[in-house]
């Protein structure tokens, strides 16, 4: 990449699994390539000796790419690791037989393509060469090694099984600005066809439909390695033409092509399981003339990730491999948004343990995840790049001390191509925005959203980044994520930045928030640090200092116990030194839920325009101990913002916990919201079981908003003497009047 001057624009790819089209503006040249290592376009990995029927496709790929050629062995990767580090390939092919290949090979070998080099993200694009026997092997490296992008508009179909009834109709791919004419094929499944399990004729005349006429290829349903469930079998697809064809499976199992594991819930273990070749759907596939083939070894993990795979090749113009890659990129990210330092996997094997923490997104999704595998040439480019039409855009520009990056997406692309199925917000899947921004030499301090909004309504944001090398160049790899409305009927728009270091010393490779296991503390006034504040505080950048200064700051807001030793007079006063620093510290402390009715004390003391952002993660992060929610909601009162209050008076509208809807009003109280009256008046007034405790703080609350609404309403509750708080009530009035 060449360097680029302040007045240049270049146009280039970004984020290819959700499509993203970016514009890069005014970023200093990258640094030049190491000498240190040989670096080659294309290796081929042959897991087949020399000699094997299947070494064929092997010298196809050697000589049609140039490759350099290194054979291994299934069972020990270990060995590649060095090779893999002195050659830094951009590309992989993987040449084995269809028993070699398996969960647990893709896992091990997805693991060892990340640590190539030290950042956690898949070092270079790979694919796997197979086939049923090997003239479909080589069949399928020299379909990718032979293929040219197709210009014009590719041919374009689906096919979904197990659906009510059978029925046929025009169903556009829909672009940015354009749309794509395609055919889907919905096939009734078992319970209209209880015998044959899907409905054969309708079945057949759509394979028919498809024999020679497609481009792009869409399977959609639940799945086994033999089939798509009320849908085509291996036994349909068998014999079909889709020469240059690329098809992509949503079902689970179906890149399976001999051996699988199928879960066993009740003894809580993995079951090892073999399909035959001539019932793999996968290797049927495969002899059916496809440039390219991507499906999973194991049960999916959600559909709509697969349509960003389909823009990425058919909009950006990518090559299968990367196409891949940048999948991987996200469950990368996934891990990351559970604490974790890169790709978490164990093995797979017969009797493994099921992962079970009690978190399904991290058990069944981002396990899943890992699962997707590319067969074909991952340098081959399918179909030529359509310039502005991703479905989701982003560009970014320089600015001063930093980046500028905007987002955009229209309504019809925000279910398929912003869903996140690795991330959770307010117990429901999330959306996102995925981005991978090109740095050149600029170092990151953080990355903050300034605006994330769904037509005019503003978003609670939650941020995850880091930094990728790749080939020489640096990249940010960045997901925001923000909430699933039940209708999203209008456009999103972002706008982010990406701020500077100061120095290269003082950069950062990654940020954001991600998702903890919870703590338990052992006493609300305790200042002693414990292993589990330095643990948190280490990945919040809270030093041991201003870590001890928040423990005696909130230490000194509660009544000192009898033989404690007497904190310091001037607590308070030594966090504020701290500034944004001293708020992730009380951050700290709500995470591990050592928190009081005074800790927004700690937060308002410190806050820092900005600083909100951790709390509003926070609150739409999975529960936290103690009464770390609550103290997250009447925390957020001490940061006055748009964003803030629209998140408050939403919480509150839709709250039916006790709780946590005292604590949005204290919060709301807090910012002088006068318009909640009405609301927390009406729902002390209801005296709902279970509320009496929350009564008298939400009387406070009403005070604290004065006004000549919350007069009428303690006025109410006084005579009512709702919930036995009438004196509360008359003690609020007393005070607002005598004022």
């Amino acid at each position: 990449m060449r360097a680029i001057s302040s007045d240049a624009t270049l146009t280039m790819l970004a984020s290819p699994r959700c499509a993203l089209a970016l514009a890069f503006v005014g970023v200093a040249a990258l640094p030049a390539q190491s000498a240190e290592r040989t670096r080659t376009s294309y290796l081929v990995l042959a897991a087949v000796a020399d000699g094997d029927p299947y070494d064929a496709a092997v010298d196809v790929l050697v000589k049609g790419r140039h490759a350099v050629l290194q054979r291994f062995d299934v069972a020990d990767l270990e060995p590649l690791r060095a090779v893999l580090r002195e050659t830094e390939p951009r590309h992989v092919a993987i040449v084995l037989r269809p028993e070699q290949l398996d969960f647990d090979l893709a896992r091990r070998f997805l693991k060892l393509s990340t640590e190539v080099d030290d950042d956690p993200f898949v070092d270079f694009a790979f694919g796997y060469i197979t086939g049923r026997d090997a003239e479909d092997a080589v069949a399928l490296a020299r379909a990718g090694v032979a293929r040219e992008p197709l210009e014009g508009d590719p041919r374009w179909a689906m096919v979904a099984g197990d659906t009510p009834r059978s029925q046929e109709h025009a169903q556009p791919l829909l672009l940015r600005d354009e749309s794509l004419a395609g055919r889907s094929y919905y096939c009734a499944g078992e319970r209209t066809f209880p015998e044959a399990g899907r409905d054969v004729a309708f079945l057949g005349e759509a394979m028919a439909k498809l024999d020679g006429a497609v481009d792009m290829l869409t399977f959609a349903g639940h799945g086994y390695p033999q089939e798509v469930v009320g849908g085509p079998r291996a036994q349909d697809v068998r014999g079909l033409d889709l020469s240059g064809a690329v098809v992509l499976n949503v079902a689970c199992y179906t890149g399976v092509t001999s051996r699988w594991f199928e879960p066993d819930p009740r003894a809580g273990v993995e079951r090892e399981r073999i399909v035959a070749p001539e019932d793999s759907f996968s290797l049927a596939i495969l002899g059916a003339g496809v440039v390219g083939y991507t499906a999973y070894l194991c049960p999916r993990p959600a559909g709509p990730e697969l349509d960003c795979d389909r823009a990425s090749l058919i909009a950006d113009g990518l090559s299968l491999g990367e196409a891949r890659r940048r999948d991987y990129d996200k469950t990368v990210l996934g891990f990351l948004g559970y604490g974790e330092d890169g790709l978490a996997l164990e093995p797979m094997e017969d009797g493994a343990k099921l992962r079970r923490t009690g978190d399904d997104v991290r058990d069944f999704m981002l396990e899943g995840a890992t699962g997707g595998v590319l067969f074909g040439d991952p340098a081959c480019v399918p179909f030529a790049r359509r310039e502005g039409q991703s479905p989701v855009a982003v560009e970014a520009e320089a600015e001063r001390g930093g980046l500028r990056i905007r987002a955009e997406a229209g309504v019809t692309a925000l279910y398929l191509h912003c869903s996140d199925p690795t991330a959770q917000m307010g117990g429901k899947m999330a959306m996102k925005v995925h981005a991978r921004i090109p740095l050149g030499e600029l170092q990151v301090a953080d990355v903050v959203v300034d605006d994330l909004r769904i037509g005019h309504l503003v978003q609670t944001t939650r941020v995850l980044w880091a930094v990728e090398e790749d080939q020489g160049e640096r990249f940010l790899q960045l997901k925001v994520n923000f909430p699933r409305g039940e209708v999203m009927s209008a456009p999103m728009t972002m706008s982010a930045r990406v701020v500077a270091a100061e120095s290269a010393e003082a950069g950062r490779t990654r940020g954001g928030e991600v998702v903890r296991p919870p703590v338990v503390v052992r006493a609300l006034g305790s200042r002693t640090v414990e292993p589990y504040h330095l643990q948190i505080a280490e990945r919040r950048e809270v030093s041991p200092a201003a870590l001890q200064a928040v423990l005696d700051a909130s230490a000194s807001l509660l009544p000192q116990q009898d033989g404690a030793p007497e904190v310091p007079p001037d607590a308070m006063d030594r966090l504020i030194t701290f500034g944004s620093e001293g708020f992730r510290a009380a951050c700290v402390l709500i995470e591990c839920g050592q928190v009081h009715y005074r800790t927004h004390e700690l937060l308002a003391a410190t806050w820092h325009p900005g600083d909100e952002r951790i709390l509003l993660a926070l609150a739409a992060g999975p529960a936290l101990p103690k009464f770390g929610d609550w103290a997250v909601l009447r925390g957020l009162g001490v940061a006055d913002t748009p964003v803030v209050r629209r998140y408050l008076l939403t919480r509150l509208a839709r709250e039916q916990d006790a709780g946590l809807f005292m604590s949005a009003a204290q919060g709301l109280a807090m910012l002088g919201e006068r318009d909640v009256a009405r609301m927390i008046g009406e729902r002390i007034l209801e005296f709902r079981d279970g509320w009496g405790g929350v009564a008298p703080p939400l009387v406070v609350a009403l005070e604290q908003l004065g006004g000549e609404r919350a007069e009428e309403y303690l006025d109410e509750i006084a005579e009512a003497d709702v919930a036995g708080i009438s004196e509360h009530a008359v003690a609020a009035l007393q005070r607002m009047r005598g004022r």
